[in-house]
Parts: structure tokens; sequence; C-alpha cells
């Protein structure tokens, strides 16, 4: 019989004053509350239109360490990038303005579904419509419109692969492809050349049927949100800036440390759909599961680090030996791991004041459940796929 332990921590005094604090020191994810728009925005390139300028920018990107980043590495006023969102029921609509001004903006790819980030200026999308870190979709474009689509069963890291039309072709296992999306690019400057007043722009209308695509996601709505970053690479992948920086649970360090990795769900930021809102600000919403998914990672990446050092997942007093958990913010979520096997053969469960419970293991998906809810369910999947039958 294979290898079994559990180890259940009950504290349900303490629940009382658990408060909306990240587990460590983790840095919350940003979000960006996107308007509904009344009718589809035709995608050209160009974001200076009413509908655009009705709403507001997000925060400026980042470098993809954040506050760890060296400081030649973060952008400036003449490289800033930033993005806005819309959202209707058959799409996610970006804007993204990518300032140049005295940097040379590069475009050499020219086909589709080419590896855009290894030679050109290029905007990212990421996109977790399931939050499970599982079944995400990338898009790649370039200052001539050129763009890549994959989808990621899960992170690289985990075993992952690209499913593309640039890895295969219809029929076959890797083959992928979008349907419904439309992109649009437009070059203020020369292209290859740093001017002073230099940028490019990049319109996109991601269909709701392509960013669901194999995944149990839930269809936008009012007050319901996915996860979302995004990210412009510069000088062959040299210089990574984000939206929201990739503040990742560090087991040695025993803080969230900036990496240079975009194939972490686990972080991303949030895109927060909303009714119309003239004059709201780009963010008024917090994810009050945050510090629960939180702790569910910082758990993840200990274990991760234990199967390395050790070669299978551990107790939590023996993470908490190695000082690899911020282990008082744990007991708070009430943890309860289940060692069945060697290596990656764990489980875990967290819970949180609101009745939420966080799942997680060594394979790295993610599953959250709250009070009336149907997340992650097969009744949920078939309902809201239905519509695109």
């Amino acid at each position: 019989m294979a290898l079994a332990a559990r180890w259940s921590l009950l504290l349900v005094a303490c629940l009382s004053s658990v408060v909306l604090v990240v587990a460590g020191s983790w840095t919350e994810p940003r979000s960006y509350d996107a308007q509904r728009v009344e009718k589809p925005i035709e995608v050209d390139g160009d974001i200076y239109t009413a509908e655009w300028q009705a709403v507001p920018w997000s925060d400026d990107f980042v470098d993809i360490q954040g506050e760890d980043a060296p400081e030649a590495n973060r952008p400036t006023a003449k490289t800033r990038t930033r993005m806005k969102m819309r959202w209707d029921d058959e799409f996610l609509y970006i804007a993204a303005e990518i300032t140049a001004h005295d940097w040379p903006i590069i475009a050499k790819q020219t086909q589709r579904n080419s590896v855009i980030y290894s030679t050109d200026s290029d905007f990212e999308v990421f996109l977790d419509t399931e939050e499970s870190n599982y079944n995400y979709k990338e898009l790649e474009v370039n200052a001539k419109n050129i763009v890549w689509n994959l989808f990621l069963d899960k992170p690289y890291s985990d075993g992952g692969g690209e499913h593309s039309a640039r890895v295969a072709k219809p029929g076959e296992p890797n083959y992928w492809e979008v349907h419904k999306q439309q992109t649009g690019a437009k070059l203020y400057g020369v292209m290859g050349q740093p001017t002073p007043e230099g940028r490019w722009t990049a319109e996109i209308a991601l269909a709701h049927a392509d960013s669901m695509d194999r995944t149990a996601a839930v269809k936008p709505a009012v007050g319901k949100f996915w996860r979302i970053n995004f990210s412009r690479v510069e000088k062959k992948g040299n210089l990574n800036w984000v939206w929201s920086p990739q503040m990742l649970w560090s087991p040695s360090k025993h803080r969230p440390e900036g990496t240079v990795a975009m194939h972490y769900p686990d972080v991303w930021g949030y895109v927060h759909f909303i009714e119309a809102a003239p004059g709201a600000p780009a963010s008024s919403w917090a994810d009050p599961q945050w510090p629960l998914k939180a702790a569910a990672s910082q758990l993840f990446f200990a274990e991760e680090q234990a199967v390395k050092e050790a070669g299978s997942a551990v107790e939590l007093d023996a993470l908490h030996a190695k000082n690899w958990i911020d282990f008082e913010s744990l007991l708070k979520f009430q943890p309860e791991l289940t060692i069945s096997g060697p290596k990656t053969d764990w489980s875990a469960q967290l819970h949180d004041a609101d009745g939420c419970t966080a799942s997680i293991g060594g394979a790295h998906k993610l599953e959250v459940r709250c009070p009336g809810t149907l997340l992650g369910s097969v009744g949920r999947l078939l309902a809201e796929h239905s519509s695109f039958f």
C-alpha cells in the first residue's frame, strides 16, 4: 500500500481574526474593471476612438520582476506600456499603447504563428479563463499585426506543451487555432528606426468561444472575472515588461520573488467584468479569495522544493522546519495535506472564513469552490459551452 499521511489543522477559533491579507508577504496581483460596451468595437488598430476614450488606462507596465528588477531593466517614460479592456457577449476587447520614444520598433516576422518574441517588439496576452493554472491561452502580436496563438494544457514547468498551428496540423493532437479572433496594429513612427515620438498600438478582440475552448470556464458576466496578464517583450526577450509582475513564492528566500517566467498563472492579474460606468477608475475591485489562493500556491512551491531536494513531498511540519512556508499564515486556512505516494503524489485543501475551499496538489492544478457555486463541475462545463455548439 502506498505511503499515506494526513495532517489536518482545524483552528476554527482563529477564523474570526482572519482578515484579507495575503499569505506571507505575497504581492496582490493587479486587477482591471472591464466595462461592458454596447456595440461591437471595430478592430483596426486605432485605439483613440470614442469607445476607448470612455474608459481609463491601466497602471503602467513594470519589469516582470517587480521590485526585484535591476534598475537597468525597468521601463522609463520613453518605453511606457499600458492597456484598456472592454467586453460584450462575444468578445473581450483589448487596446494597448506601446510607447517607443527614441527606441526602435522591430517587426521582422511576417508569417502567422511565428515565434514573434525571438526577434520582434512583441505584445503578449495570457488568459486563464477557468483559473486552474491549466488550459490557458497566449497571444503574441507585432507592429505588423502578425499573430501567434497558443493553447497550453498546463505550464511548461509542469510538463505542459504548446498546442498551435505552428507545431501541428489540423487533426493532430497538438493542433489548436482560434476561429473568431480579431486583431489590428498601427505604427506611429518609422519601422526599425528610433524616432522621438515613436509608438505603436495593438487592438484585439478575443472571442469568448476561443478563450473558453477546452476549459470549464464561466462565460463573462457582470461581477465575474478571469485571470489575465500582459507582457511586452523587447531585445529578443532580454527585456520583459508586464502589467502585473510575476511574484512567485520562493521557499528558499521565504518571500515572494520577482521571477522572469510568464507561464505561472498563479500570479496573473484579473479582468473583472462590470457594466458601463462612465468616470469609473481602472480598478475598484480586489478578489476576496486571493489570500486563500496565495496560500495554496505557496504550499505548492514549497512542496515542489521538497521534491527537488528530498525526492518526495513532506509534511507541513517538515516544510516549517526548513522555513519554506509562512507557517502561521497557512494555519489560518486550515490546511489538510494528504501524501499518498512518492514525488508529486500529494494533495491539499485550504479553507477561508467565507467558506471557500482551494484544492492544489503536485500536478499544480488549482480548484476553488465557494458556497453556492458549481465551480469546476461537469454540469457547469456543459451548460456554459452549450451556446457555442
